[in-house]
């Protein structure tokens, strides 16, 4: 996140702790490299910082930090970018085991909910805390603070705040990453920011290159969007809606998305349209959930009423957002595919268009993938921090008959897709009667695909290296795809 993003309080805490992180301790504390993939000044450093663990719940919080990493890379995720970082895990022991909340907890970062009792925001607390717990690692290019708790929250920005929830914390740290990572705004509808690589504010879409055949440019109509945030203890919720007339292709097709938290069995709560109960889809759970009316979607045109009530009095039945989209009979809902997709804003507002319908994560909380925008859009902005060469080195080896000769060692970060070439010079020939030529470099073919090579003592000079990197999750490509670097054997 740019510094000017942050707070003047964050950016004074931040500053007094990078001038003294050389001599940065915390009684208590350890730190553990939980992925190491090469050297930090070359790589993208995650720091993964927990707070309200206890002394005693060390081997809690470093088991939550590695299964929270392998969640992201193991799986399909951010599997492909593995070569391109590091990973750390930062305890920091916490007075008090926990999250606050209702109940005040002294904990090392000072992490809270907002607003009390919900399941919601969390919040930093103490940002100096923060900022000198993640100057323990080794390096950060990215701080992740988890949260001792076991139900959804978190938040993005300078820090990317998640929870240990075995439900959620995966869910909510891939999105955040993803915005974090992708410098993108959001996809779903009822945000309030839309921006970056996979927003579009116009028709003329970016990501043509992603488009199979001819674009088309989608239409849909939003009919409702709202966050009630409201516990069903507390009355029913109702949504009026107004479904607007088809038109020559068929009538409008009908989408209606519930977020929940405490929805732990289908009959925990109940769904009408004008009175008539609906069936609905997702995962039943006491934390955050996603569901969908996929019955409903064949609503008449004109006036409905879509009421959400309590049926099992068991007091968590919170009712958090709810949105209503309209859209004509030849949407494409297809999954994976590209085009160009309405995307409505926290007014219910059309902003613009993103890549596909549903299908990645930055829209689909419940989605383990991103579109192919974003992960293309991810490779150019990891790659405008990292060097596709890290360094090559020359080492002095003897020979069988003592003589001196040179190892050539090319490092590179470990991906797939790589690309390597290495040059040397040569004098062309020429008449021997005449003054030679100035050399030209030339390819060495027989060192193609080489990242060791021996030079014998006539070998010796000036050499180049080239390394390019290809991947199928990438179809334009930057100079940053390319690096070159000379060396004298």
């Amino acid at each position: 996140v740019a510094d000017s993003m942050l707070t003047a309080e964050q950016r004074e805490a931040y500053a007094q702790t990078k001038m003294f992180k050389s001599a940065n301790t915390w009684p208590g504390s350890e730190v553990r490299t939980l992925v190491s993939q090469g050297p930090s000044e070359n790589r993208i450093d995650l720091t993964i910082v927990g707070d309200g663990y206890t002394e005693a719940e060390k081997c809690k919080f470093f088991e939550d930090a590695k299964r929270l990493t392998d969640d992201m890379f193991v799986g399909h995720t951010f599997a492909s970018y593995l070569p391109l970082f590091n990973v750390h895990a930062v305890f920091v022991p916490s007075h008090e085991s926990g999250l606050t909340d209702v109940e005040e907890k002294d904990t090392a970062l000072g992490l809270y909910r907002s607003p009390q009792g919900s399941k919601r925001g969390i919040m930093p607390g103490n940002y100096s805390a923060a900022e000198r717990a993640i100057n323990l690692a080794p390096d950060t290019d990215y701080p992740i603070l988890v949260a001792n708790d076991d139900f959804y929250g978190g938040l993005g920005g300078r820090y990317a705040i998640t929870t240990r929830s075995h439900n959620s914390g995966t869910m909510v740290l891939r999105h955040e990453l993803g915005h974090n990572f992708g410098n993108v705004g959001e996809e779903y509808d009822g945000g309030q920011v839309y921006s970056g690589a996979n927003h579009s504010h116009s028709s003329n879409v970016p990501w043509d290159q992603w488009v199979n055949g001819e674009l088309k440019v989608e239409s849909a109509q939003c009919l409702a969007t709202s966050y009630p945030w409201k516990n069903l203890a507390e009355g029913p919720v109702q949504v009026n809606l107004n479904v607007p007339e088809g038109d020559q292709k068929g009538p409008r097709q009908i989408g209606i998305d519930i977020s929940s938290v405490g929805w732990e069995t289908r009959d925990d709560v109940k769904i009408l349209i004008d009175g008539e109960e609906q069936k609905y889809e997702g995962v039943y759970t006491n934390d955050r959930s996603f569901f969908r009316l996929n019955e409903a979607k064949d609503l008449s045109p004109g006036r409905h009423v879509l009421e959400i009530r309590q049926n099992v009095e068991d007091g968590d039945n919170v009712l958090a957002a709810v949105r209503v989209n309209a859209y004509p009979a030849d949407y494409d809902f297809t999954a994976d595919k590209v085009g160009a997709f309405p995307s409505f804003n926290y007014a219910g507002r059309m902003v613009g268009y993103r890549p596909t319908h549903e299908s990645c994560l930055m829209r689909n909380m419940r989605s383990t993938k991103f579109c192919e925008i974003d992960q293309e859009n991810m490779w150019h902005q990891f790659l405008n921090r990292i060097d596709l060469i890290d360094d090559i080195k020359v080492t002095t080896l003897k020979g069988k008959d003592g003589e001196d000769m040179r190892q050539v060692k090319l490092e590179t970060p470990n991906l797939e897709g790589l690309t390597i070439k290495w040059y040397g010079w040569k004098v062309p020939d020429h008449d021997p009667d005449q003054p030679p030529p100035d050399p030209v470099e030339v390819e060495l073919e027989q060192l193609q695909g080489q990242t060791t090579w021996i030079a014998d003592p006539g070998d010796r000079g000036q050499y180049r290296a080239e390394v390019s990197f290809a991947t199928d999750e990438v179809r334009n490509y930057s100079d940053r795809f390319h690096a070159t670097r000379t060396v004298t054997v």
